[in-house]
């Protein structure tokens, strides 16, 4: 989730075809960790990918051959990463609640900040010169990028999830109450405040930040225009949600949940235009760049489709597949997954066998297969 946003005409459910599966010996690239990697991503100039992992590690590599180029230790299991806008340095957040601040080029970070809870993600503002943090517990702070706390935003429960707006004016927070907040970015003013109940797993602002998305447990995605109480419309689905996404330009919302899909909708009529039926539940899914093609991951593999709903290429791990993303040319596909590895694959020259798909395992988490 990636800055609120995210085309596609279609028409109703696709048949579900299923493309032979590609294995790990078929990844252009394999990163290797001890224990389950958490997250990883390619640097801006893509010459680097760092990878985040529960063996308390994070390892930058050369994005060319595979190499390992350094190994960064941490005092915990690390959640997650990001990287910094030219790539020079990149954040960790790690269970021990310690974000910490690294050069690509050095074996200790620059700055660390240590949180009393778990820490659950970290952004920085577009300058650089503030850093956003939430994790375990009712509060995000923000900070300077010198390490001193600047503002607190309180909640009554964890909050899950925290971000800048477009022009770091405002702060959206979401906690796991159902309690969503805009605050002034400058003074920790809260401005907004909305509760949609605990059920809620999820919020991202549009844009223009005039409207909410949330997503649930049993309501579906909703779509919202405060200050008015009742959602535009409501996207169904037979389960839990795990995440939703605008279009470029938010006239359609792709949605990916527990009861084994991902649903392409109309933002406006709430109309349902894709279904891309998996075998077990959708832990993510994501646009390209142009909207013509979706990837999505559920249990072990990474799943690539035309945005009108014909799959074109699978690839696999060998446990839980948690992210995937493409690089910016689109020619590859980065994926991570509880099995260890993080692994590079090529997404232009897919292959062409087509088998049945298996029956979906309605009604079965991430495993239980």
């Amino acid at each position: 989730m990636k800055r609120f946003v995210f085309f596609v005409g279609a028409v109703a459910m696709i048949a579900v075809l299923h493309i032979l599966p590609l294995a790990a010996q078929d990844a252009q690239l394999l990163l290797q960790h001890a224990a389950v990697v958490t997250w990883a991503g390619w640097s801006p100039d893509e010459s680097l990918i760092l990878t985040t992992s529960e063996d308390s590690s994070a390892r930058v590599w050369d994005a060319g051959t595979g190499e390992l180029a350094r190994i960064y230790h941490h005092t915990a299991p690390v959640r997650g990463g990001i990287w910094n806008a030219d790539g020079t340095r990149f954040m960790t957040w790690s269970e021990d609640g310690a974000v910490s601040l690294w050069l690509v080029d050095m074996d200790e970070p620059l700055l660390t900040i240590l949180q009393p809870v778990t820490a659950r993600g970290a952004r920085w503002s577009a300058e650089e010169d503030r850093i956003l943090t939430w994790g375990g517990g009712a509060e995000a702070i923000v900070w300077s990028a010198a390490g001193e706390r600047l503002l607190r935003l309180a909640h009554s429960a964890d909050v899950g999830y925290a971000d800048w707006s477009l022009q770091d004016a405002h702060i959206l927070t979401f906690s796991i109450d159902g309690a969503a907040y805009v605050w002034d970015a400058a003074t920790g003013e809260q401005l907004q405040a909305y509760d949609f109940g605990g059920s809620v797993l999820g919020a991202a602002w549009s844009r223009d930040e005039n409207r909410l998305m949330t997503w649930s447990m049993g309501r579906g995605v909703q779509l919202w225009q405060p200050p008015r109480q009742s959602p535009l419309v409501t996207l169904p689905h037979r389960t839990f949600v795990e995440g939703a996404a605008f279009s470029a330009d938010e006239s359609r919302i792709l949605s990916w949940s527990a009861d084994d899909t991902v649903k392409l909708w109309d933002a406006n009529t709430g109309e349902s235009l894709i279904s891309l039926s998996h075998i077990d539940w959708v832990e993510g899914a994501a646009f390209n760049a142009d909207e013509s093609r979706i990837v999505s991951w559920a249990y072990d593999s990474v799943f690539l489709w035309q945005a009108d709903g014909a799959k074109l290429a699978e690839f696999r791990h060998d446990l839980l597949v948690t992210g995937a993303a493409w690089n910016r040319s689109e020619s590859q596909i980065l994926s991570w997954s509880w099995d260890g590895t993080a692994r590079v694959w090529d997404s232009l020259n897919l292959s062409p066998i087509i088998v049945p798909t298996p029956k979906p395992q309605q009604g079965q988490g991430p495993g239980d297969v």
